[in-house]
């Protein structure tokens, strides 16, 4: 009885010393446990002091000033942009007045300047030129009143059937389109200046404007044709050079 009592004492013993190892098991797990925690977040420390974080920031806003200034600078070559083409407008306004006041000028030595000689004897009045309707027109243009200069355009044919400045209207009525973006139009216009006054000094600008309408268009067989065709005819000259430039541009852009 008495060696039972000692055996059942003995595994009491055992249990108790069992309990404690798990005991202290699950203590320095959970001691493990707070110091990896710990040094984890002691490297999260050393990584914002060391600027990592810091820096990723800073750069985010560098890139964002940057797209600032990249988009300010697309603003202002859109500006220069649309100046440059104000300038070429009013360069070839002022380039078409300056030639028809010089053929003027010559009309004016004429010995007969007031009208033509008859086999009577009699002066037949000469016809109104409409040089003043033309320039009307013209500064139509000019003030970017597209619509209405279209308009004073059309009718100028019809009301001076006879004036030296048809071809010039034609080609004008042309550009107006253009600017209005109205490019299908503007190619007709343009076409009709070619067909009907093969002889004018418009007729090569038209054709160069006429390339660009089917650019604008996305007709690039017939842009492409049409440049070309303004190189093969007018070599060495300004209009040949814009050409070559707007058909380099549609290679870059793939539009072989």
């Amino acid at each position: 009885m008495a060696s039972c009592r000692s055996h059942w004492l003995l595994a009491g013993s055992l249990l108790l010393q069992v309990s404690a190892v798990s005991g202290a098991e699950v203590e320095v797990a959970e001691v493990v446990d707070m110091a990896e925690l710990e040094q984890r977040l002691q490297r999260l420390e050393r990584i914002v002091q060391g600027q990592g974080l810091s820096e990723l920031l800073l750069q985010l806003e560098q890139l964002e000033g940057e797209v600032r200034r990249l988009q300010g600078k697309n603003e202002e070559l859109g500006y220069e942009i649309d100046n440059l083409k104000e300038q070429q407008r009013e360069l070839y306004l002022d380039l078409d007045r300056r030639l028809q006041k010089l053929s003027t000028s010559k009309e004016s030595l004429s010995p007969v300047s007031s009208g033509e000689m008859t086999e009577a004897g009699a002066v037949e009045p000469v016809p109104d030129s409409g040089e003043q309707a033309y320039q009307a027109a013209l500064k139509l243009l000019k003030e970017g009143r597209y619509e209405e200069a279209i308009a004073a355009f059309r009718q100028f044919p019809q009301q001076y059937p006879e004036s030296r400045y048809r071809p010039n209207a034609q080609y004008w009525l042309g550009e107006a389109y253009y600017m209005l973006q109205d490019f299908s139009a503007a190619a007709e216009a343009l076409q009709a200046l070619v067909e009907q006054y093969p002889e004018s000094a418009k007729v090569p600008d038209a054709m160069l404007k006429q390339g660009l309408a089917y650019y604008e268009l996305e007709q690039w067989e017939q842009a492409k044709a049409q440049l070309q065709e303004v190189m093969a005819r007018y070599p060495a000259s300004t209009v040949s050079r814009l050409a070559e430039e707007r058909l380099e541009k549609m290679k870059r852009e793939g539009h072989r």
